[in-house]
């Protein structure tokens, strides 16, 4: 049979950060709250080694609040990092069958699946911290109990590949298909390494390091070796093959011992026959898996070489291959560009690709990669944002932001910002680094009031009407790139002043004064050092629409009461809890400025 694949583990979908808001409804939850505000700082730190999406963190962390809070109301609770997942994980259970009684299409909601992550995510955290205090032991059961209770499934969670099951069961079709691998260079290359290492290899290995023994089988099966592979590659290629050999059992190579025949090598070596198809089409897989592995330790340039080649081999798969004299993208250095050529050069010598005009595809390899595919994509090498977008292209929004290496040491700028036409005021006040661009300053905002940039904006200078920035987007007509615009070369002194629109159905207006230049002082930046009530929630109509749905939700009897509820049910918000706009909590913005920075 084919390979089965695993299908992608999807992202939940998210509600609004007005959750974390909610007004709490015993003294139970405003103990969970605390404790989780104070061990806040520490779980962004953690998680960010794992998981670059600041937005997803703080719905995780959210999430942990809410379904601890109901634990604490059912069960009791002393302390947010002391509680007994027995119980916890029954009282998980019973929310989600509670929730698909109710509502028959909540599993498909994404409920469960942020309740995993979430608990998933917090209790290695306590494990990692060292702040879980009863039995490491009742720790790990929890983890494997959620494990066990993985939305995602088991065996509902693969497919199979229609393609290769077709040719497995047409002789006809795997005899063709057949003569097609064994046609690659790289099939040559293993049906004349196999003899070698099972006869004058089988003397040498074991009595010398891996390395020096693949230098010695390189020079040996020099006249083998496909034409277009760079000599210093030839025992790394070789390395390869063997791996895969013994990954289809075609040879053994145990770590003691002499090498030995596999149940597969008649297969290899013979390949007539179309029983032998399915063995060697997992071997060109295990092949492909290994060459478009993510190597360990690189660094950034090889990094974005590796992906950019797995770009255009995913864009070959999808019929439009990738033009071999093609004029290099300004967003890859000449080096990179020229890296991923050679990969794909090599992968061309190999068989593996045909390079023409083009770097295309073969149809056998186009189904032997799709299922590498989806292994690169699978939880046991998760990618960060980086490495997703250096192997699938960047979204369309600006390059992923490094992360300092040191601290800064310049002048800092200290901004209010003000939502215009809010009644009473809803202001925050942020520390910014001069060094930082409008595109910065517009995460920085975003972050602020708790909105998730589902919309355009603009930056205006000398008020709206003046000198507009924004980001580059088609067909929209920024007079400046904001991206290449330094907040420093518009904010210079006290009470120089820019405005911000964002949403411009909803019209959110923000101004932004510069209140004082400051010396950093080695903490956090950005950070937000101050502000006042809670922001308004996305698309809610701008300031008078925020502000009448606020006085609606105050009168249950209003008639307009159940549309509203029902829209702030749509943002994730809880049926029992209230709004407060009276909460602000720059730990909370800071938490989510910690990761964005």
């Amino acid at each position: 049979m084919a390979k089965k694949k695993k299908q992608q583990k999807q992202k939940p979908k998210q509600g609004h950060p007005a959750r974390l808001q909610a007004g709490v409804v015993s003294m139970d939850r405003v103990k969970v709250g605390r404790g989780l505000d104070a061990l806040t700082g520490q779980f962004v730190q953690w998680a960010a080694k794992y998981r670059d999406d600041p937005e997803m963190t703080m719905m995780l962390l959210a999430t942990v609040r809410e379904t601890l809070g109901i634990y604490a109301e059912v069960v009791g609770l002393d302390k947010v990092t002391d509680f007994d997942p027995p119980k916890l994980l029954a009282v998980l259970s019973s929310m989600l069958e509670f929730e698909e009684a109710e509502d028959p299409e909540a599993a498909a909601s994404g409920l469960g699946t942020m309740i995993f992550m979430a608990w998933s995510d917090y209790a290695e955290f306590l494990r990692d911290s060292g702040l879980w205090e009863r039995e490491d032991e009742s720790l790990e059961w929890f983890l494997e109990a959620l494990e066990a209770h993985d939305p995602f499934g088991d065996e509902d969670d693969f497919g199979d590949n229609d393609e290769i099951d077709e040719i497995m069961a047409s002789d006809e079709a795997s005899q063709a298909a057949l003569a097609e691998i064994a046609a690659m260079p790289i099939s040559k290359l293993a049906r004349a390494a196999l003899p070698w290492v099972l006869g004058e290899g089988k003397k040498l290995w074991g009595s010398m390091p891996v390395g020096e023994f693949l230098e010695t089988a390189a020079t040996a099966l020099a006249d083998h070796m496909p034409a277009g592979v760079d000599e210093s590659r030839r025992p790394v290629v070789l390395g390869v093959v063997l791996t895969a050999l013994e990954s289809v059992n075609a040879i053994k190579l145990p770590d003691k011992g002499k090498p030995e025949r596999g149940l597969m090598h008649e297969d290899i070596m013979k390949h007539e026959d179309a029983d032998a198809f399915e063995a060697n089409f997992y071997f060109i897989q295990a092949c492909l898996d290994l060459f478009m592995k993510k190597p360990e330790g690189m660094e950034e340039a090889s990094l974005q070489a590796w992906g950019l080649a797995a770009l255009w081999i995913v864009e070959g798969i999808d019929g439009n291959p990738h033009r071999v004299d093609a004029p290099r993208d300004d967003q890859w250095s000449p080096e990179v560009w020229e890296t991923a050529h050679v990969h794909l050069r090599e992968l061309s010598s190999l068989g593996l690709l045909e390079e023409g005009e083009t770097y295309t595809v073969p149809t056998i390899v186009r189904l032997a990669i799709t299922d590498v595919e989806d292994d690169l994509l699978d939880d046991e090498d998760e990618f960060d944002d980086a490495e997703f977008d250096a192997m699938f292209g960047p979204d369309d929004v600006e390059p992923k932001r490094l992360k300092r290496e040191e601290p800064y040491t310049g002048k800092v700028l200290q901004l209010k910002l003000t939502l215009k036409e809010a009644k009473p005021p809803i202001w925050r006040r942020v520390l910014v680094p001069m060094d930082l661009n409008l595109g910065d300053l517009h995460d920085i905002i975003q972050a602020s009031f708790d909105w998730y940039d589902g919309h355009l904006h603009i930056f205006y200078e000398g008020g709206l009407g003046g000198t507009s920035y924004g980001p580059e987007i088609d067909d929209m007509d920024y007079e400046k790139n904001e991206a290449e615009t330094l907040v420093s070369s518009l904010l210079k002194k006290e009470k120089d002043r820019l405005d911000y629109m964002y949403d411009f159905g909803d019209g959110w207006e923000i101004r932004i004064d510069v209140e004082k230049i400051l010396d950093a002082d080695g903490g956090q930046l950005p950070r937000c050092t101050g502000g006042r009530r809670m922001a308004p929630m996305e698309d809610s109509g701008g300031v008078g629409g925020w502000e009448a749905k606020l006085e609606i939700l105050q009168d249950p009897t209003d008639p307009e009461y159940e549309e509203v509820a029902e829209w702030l049910l749509g943002f994730g918000h809880d049926e029992e809890d209230e709004v407060d706009p009276a909460y602000f909590s720059k730990e909370h913005i800071n938490a989510h400025l910690e990761l964005e920075f």
